[in-house]
């Protein structure tokens, strides 16, 4: 990644990679991230609160950042229609 890289780009980037993740695991640390892609903390903290935003992972003060668990399924009403015919 460029020494300039922007935010939007290493959301990009974070957002492939948390698939390989297993919901709630732990994604690396800010400062790993800062020195893998060479950018700011800001830049970090940006990205991953992009991310946070989108329901991909959830961030933990002093915990680090973790891979969200997949969004739980709208339960469906019964279908009662029959009824209105039957009565």
């Amino acid at each position: 990644m460029r020494e300039r890289s922007s935010v939007a780009e290493l959301a990009s980037v974070l957002r492939k990679e948390v698939n390989r993740y297993s919901p709630g695991e732990k994604l690396p640390s800010s400062r790993a991230l800062r020195e893998r892609y060479r950018v700011s903390p800001v830049t970090v903290s940006r990205a991953l609160a992009e991310l946070a935003a989108e329901g991909l992972v959830t961030t933990r003060p002093g915990a680090g950042a973790f891979r969200a668990a997949p969004p739980a399924r709208a339960v469906r009403p019964a279908d009662t229609s029959w009824q209105e015919i039957a009565l």
